[in-house]
């Protein structure tokens, strides 16, 4: 059986309750929804702290599908995303509030956000005077917009809340269309707001990095860092084999993948492999499906030419690509490279 991805339990938690506290959720809703909020938490002898425990990511999808379908507050995730609660610092968030700048915190999330969510990623570049960050989900994961604006508007608000400097934005990407609530995101990202963009992005001034962190504290700093990496080395190793299987899958596509050059590598048989995959709730042919149907996203939201893409991934024509990828995402890819690709 597949592992499932595994996500903070305050993350869970925290929406939980803000969904109940907002009025958004009723219990019957949280109940169909398979979300029992007291079923959730380890209280066993042996239990980690809250902090540091994980639940399936299924609980945090199902709840943000409950606060996207609120007809009350359409730009509710705007509103998740400005509220401010320390008391729901997971063992990262705890970590990075002890960082010295801004842009030692910012690292640190980076590297280590599979400890929050490991569906989210955020790439960070250093273009003149400005810093871009690029914010995405896991493309196989069914997160709703209202996950995104909380995502990208908590960022603004947590470095606020560590460096005690309202940001202002230069500039910010969305890749869905301009919502009918559009004046709340001026008053969270400014007014230099473009949609219908190729990606989801925060443009700040790049003297953002060196804004000092006032609750720093080395001592702190050092203690949550060691938590938090053996949590984070936990989160590795349990994935870290069907990685090393996806890599070399990755490696092959454009000149076909060889199952026995993978077992080679692995210093595996074939059928150990299978039996293994099999474990993890996968099997070969379906693991390079999944491989493709990642880097055709990311590579064609990259604006890679249709072409160099099929190539790349293996596939005999483009044709057959168009078909693979209208399967995959219900659109071409023409319809994701955005206006400006």
């Amino acid at each position: 059986m597949r592992r499932p991805t595994s996500v903070s339990a305050v993350a869970v938690l925290d929406l939980h309750d803000l969904l109940l506290d907002m009025g958004l959720a009723t219990a019957e809703q949280m109940s169909a929804a398979g979300v029992h909020r007291d079923e959730l938490i380890d209280r066993s002898d042996n239990a980690r702290p809250l902090q540091e425990q994980r639940l399936d990511e299924k609980h945090l999808l199902a709840l943000w599908q409950i606060a996207a379908n609120n007809t009350r507050i359409p730009h509710v995730g705007l509103v998740i995303g400005q509220t401010f609660n320390p008391a729901t610092r997971g063992v990262l968030a705890s970590w990075l509030f002890q960082c010295t700048e801004a842009g030692e915190a910012l690292h640190v999330f980076q590297k280590h956000i599979a400890l929050m969510n490991p569906s989210e990623s955020w790439t960070v570049t250093e273009i003149g005077e400005e810093l871009v960050l690029e914010f995405s989900f896991a493309p196989d994961k069914p997160y709703p917009q209202a996950a995104i604006e909380r995502s990208m508007s908590a960022l603004l608000r947590w470095g606020q809340e560590m460096t005690g400097v309202p940001i202002t934005p230069n500039a910010c990407e969305f890749r869905f269309p301009r919502p009918a609530y559009a004046e709340r995101y001026v008053e969270v990202f400014g007014s230099h707001l473009h949609f219908d963009s190729p990606r989801n992005s925060l443009h700040l001034p790049r003297a953002f990095l060196h804004a000092p962190i006032g609750s720093a504290n080395s001592y702190l700093k050092h203690l949550l860092e060691e938590r938090a990496l053996q949590a984070f080395q936990h989160l590795q190793v349990n994935g870290e084999w069907l990685n090393k299987v996806r890599q070399l899958v990755q490696a092959t596509l454009k000149d076909g993948v060889s199952i026995e050059q993978v077992c080679q590598t692995l210093h595996v048989s074939r059928p150990t492999l299978y039996r293994r995959l099999k474990e993890e709730g996968t099997s070969f042919t379906e693991l390079v499906s999944a491989v493709r149907k990642d880097l055709a996203y990311k590579q064609i939201q990259q604006g890679l030419p249709i072409a160099t893409v099929s190539e790349a991934l293996g596939f005999k024509d483009v044709s057959t690509f168009h078909r693979a990828f209208k399967r995959w995402f219900n659109q071409s890819p023409g319809a994701i490279r955005g206006p400006f690709t």
